[in-house]
């Protein structure tokens, strides 16, 4: 007789999920490189992120702590609106084992180009 963890883990790869996810947990933080300029490309490294099953990652850009409205994506192009502030870039990884949120270290101020 099937006890009922053997039946969960039967069911688990019937439908080609994982019996035993793992929590996103990042290895690496996510970090900026480029120059905090008008104008010039900021780019985030994804980090290192692990989990089972595999996180999905999405980035969202900041500037003094604030979301940049339609800024999501692997770069950011700072605009006149910026100068002055720090910029950072919000990391989210997520499976069905969970929801991990972190945030890089910010930029220098950014400067007119």
């Amino acid at each position: 007789m099937a006890t009922p963890k053997t039946n969960k883990h039967r069911f688990a790869s019937y439908i080609g999920g994982v019996a035993n996810p793992v929590a996103p947990a990042f290895t690496v933080l996510p970090a900026i490189t480029g120059t905090a300029r008008v104008g010039q490309v900021l780019t985030a490294s994804a980090g290192t992120v692990t989990g089972t099953p595999t996180p999905t990652v999405d980035r969202h850009w900041h500037a003094n702590g604030v979301g940049i409205p339609g800024a999501y994506g692997t770069t950011y192009t700072p605009v006149a609106d910026d100068i002055g502030k720090t910029i950072t870039v919000r990391t989210r990884a997520q499976s069905l084992a969970g929801r991990l949120t972190v945030t890089s270290a910010a930029t220098a101020a950014v400067i007119a180009a």
